[in-house]
C-alpha cells in the first residue's frame, strides 16, 4: 500500500530538489508505520494532514545555499510570467467578447495558457521549476480568493469561475513539470 498519489505529486511539486528523496522517505516511512497500526484510512488522512501543514515550511526552505538575490529574482520572474498570462487571457477574452466561445473551449484556453506559461516559468527559473509554478500559481489564485474571503462584493464569481481558477496551480504544475521531463530527457541523449 502506498501513500495517496495526489498527496505524494503535492509534496514532489513544493519540496526542494536536494530535499525530496528525505523528505518523501521519512513521510513514506511514517505512513507506512501508522496504516499498520491503525489502518489505511487512518493512514492516507495523517499523510494528506502532514503534506497540507509541510507546504508553507517547505517552499520556503531548502538545504541548499541559495542567496536572498537569487530568491528575489526568481520571486520577479515569477511576477512577471504571471502578469503575462494574465495579460493573455485579457486579449483573448476581450478578443472573443462580442462572439461568447464555449464554457468548455474557455477552460480548455485557460489551462492550455497556464500550462505554456509554467513551462516558460521552469525554463526561465531552471531549477526547481515545478516549485516556483506551484508557487506563483499558489500566489495568483490567492490574488483573487483573499479578496472574496473578506467579503468584498465585487470578487463573488460564479462556481465555473472558482473551478476555472484553482484549475491554474495543477495546469502550470504540469507545464514546468513536462518542460522539466524533457529537459531531462534531452539531457540524458546529449
Amino acid at each position: 500500500m502506498s501513500p495517496p498519489a495526489l498527496a505524494q505529486a503535492l509534496v514532489a511539486a513544493v519540496t526542494p530538489t536536494n530535499d525530496y528523496e528525505f523528505v518523501s522517505g521519512d513521510l513514506h516511512e511514517e505512513y507506512l508505520r501508522i496504516m499498520y497500526l491503525s489502518g489505511a484510512k487512518v493512514a492516507n488522512r495523517w499523510y494528506w494532514a502532514q503534506v497540507l501543514l509541510s507546504i508553507p515550511s517547505l517552499l520556503s526552505y531548502s538545504r541548499s545555499n541559495k542567496s536572498a538575490l537569487r530568491h528575489i529574482g526568481v520571486a520577479l520572474i515569477a511576477l512577471i510570467v504571471l502578469a503575462a498570462m494574465v495579460g493573455v487571457v485579457l486579449v483573448i477574452d476581450t478578443v472573443f467578447q462580442a462572439d461568447p466561445i464555449p464554457s468548455w473551449v474557455w477552460f480548455c484556453v485557460n489551462w492550455t495558457d497556464a500550462l505554456i506559461f509554467g513551462a516558460i516559468l521552469a525554463r526561465l527559473v531552471r531549477t526547481d521549476g515545478v516549485r516556483v509554478a506551484f508557487s506563483a500559481a499558489l500566489f495568483l489564485v490567492l490574488c483573487f480568493v483573499t479578496p472574496a474571503v473578506a467579503g468584498n462584493p465585487h470578487s463573488q464569481a460564479p462556481l465555473l469561475a472558482w473551478i476555472l481558477l484553482w484549475g491554474v496551480i495543477p495546469a502550470m504544475c504540469i507545464g514546468a513539470g513536462l518542460y522539466q521531463a524533457i529537459r531531462c530527457r534531452i539531457d540524458s541523449v546529449n
